[in-house]
């Protein structure tokens, strides 16, 4: 543990030291996929650049549930449509407008739970 900070800092800060090593490793292996001439090589790269593109999604997935403003300023910006300085700005309030919200937003691929109404239609 880190010198005069709680258990939940320091965990953050191990989050935080492995996400940046993380995408350290997709970076490396993009720029090796980019360069490498042999096509199976090529693959294996791009293979190795993906995993460590989920690595990293785990990282942000934990931060996302074990740090609250992190996971709210996902929130706001994950899956929105539009300019994201602009989703800023309407987070702000400096357009009167409030950005749509992210079950409007998502692509067409996007599995929905919307189970509709359980309230029953027969009048009871």
């Amino acid at each position: 543990m880190l010198s005069g900070i709680s258990k939940k800092a320091t965990d953050l800060d191990y989050a935080i030291q492995s996400l940046k090593e993380e995408l350290q490793a997709v970076d490396d292996y993009n720029q090796r996929a980019e360069m490498a001439e042999d096509p199976e090589l090529k693959e294996i790269m791009i293979h190795n650049r993906n995993e460590e593109m989920e690595h990293a999604v785990m990282i942000v997935e934990w931060m996302r549930r074990n740090q609250f403003e992190f996971g709210k300023e996902l929130e706001d910006y994950i899956f929105r449509q539009g300019k994201i300085v602009g989703i800023e700005a309407q987070l702000m309030g400096r357009n009167g407008e409030a950005p749509a919200p992210v079950s409007e937003t998502k692509n067409h691929n996007s599995v929905s739970l919307n189970i509709g109404s359980l309230k029953s239609k027969g009048g009871k």
